[in-house]
Parts: structure tokens; sequence; C-alpha cells
């Protein structure tokens, strides 16, 4: 088997509006995002083409969470929210980092050849805390 890994970062702002603490308080990240593809086959002596899965993700990901609010789709964040940012990006849960690889992993297996199995996602919110998705 093998893999390759290409590392995007982003930028953007969330609050957990469910939440009993400092993070129920809009506050962005510096997201550092890991996709980790696998397969056996190659196709012109590689995997996939990194050019290919930078494209994959930049428009499936982050072209929708770059500088963007993302917030739980609720009525009051819709009221409090819509007239103050021109970018907000409505999750139907929590906009956990756990929430958000689940999100991406919607977003990216789809897209991906078929011989090319999306084998992990590690999302860091910060230096030293980070999810991690593996199929």
């Amino acid at each position: 088997m093998l893999s390759i890994t290409k590392i995007f970062s982003f930028e953007s702002a969330h609050s957990i509006s469910d939440y009993e603490g400092a993070c129920s308080n809009l506050h962005g990240h510096s997201y550092v995002l890991h996709v980790t593809v696998s397969g056996e086959e190659l196709e012109k002596d590689m995997l996939l083409d990194f050019k290919a899965l930078k494209k994959i993700v930049k428009e499936e990901i982050i072209e929708k969470l770059d500088h963007t609010l993302v917030l739980k789709n609720t009525e009051n964040h819709k009221r409090d929210f819509q007239q103050m940012w021109q970018k907000i990006f409505w999750m139907e849960h929590e906009p956990t980092a756990e929430r958000m690889l689940l999100w991406m992993k919607d977003r990216i297996v789809p897209k991906l050849p078929s011989h090319v199995k999306l084998e992990s996602l590690t999302l860091y919110e910060t230096s030293t805390c980070y999810a991690c998705w593996k199929g």
C-alpha cells in the first residue's frame, strides 16, 4: 500500500453554541489540515498527482472555509450573525474539529479516482490540539 499526504492551511472563526466554556465565544483558528490518500495502483508512476489532490481539497474545503465564520445552522445564529459577516458557512452540527472532519470526508471521498481511497484527515486547531479521522 502506498500513501501520499498534502498539507493545507486556512483561517476560520467559529463558536460552539452548546458548550459551557470559552469555546462558546466567537474565536478563530489557524487550521492546518493533513490529507492522506492511499492505494496500490500507480497511474503514470504516481498514486495521485499532488496537483489533483490540491485541486479537490481547495475546491471542496478551502474555498468554503478559508476566512469564513463557521456556525451551527440555527435560527438564533442566522438572526445574530447574518448581517455582520459576509462569508458564513452554516453546518448542520456544531463546528467542532470532529464534525468538520466528517464534513470534509464526505466532500473529498466522491471526488477521488476509483483506485485511490481517503486514508486519513488530521485537522489541527492549534499546534497542540488536533482531531483525526481514519478510513
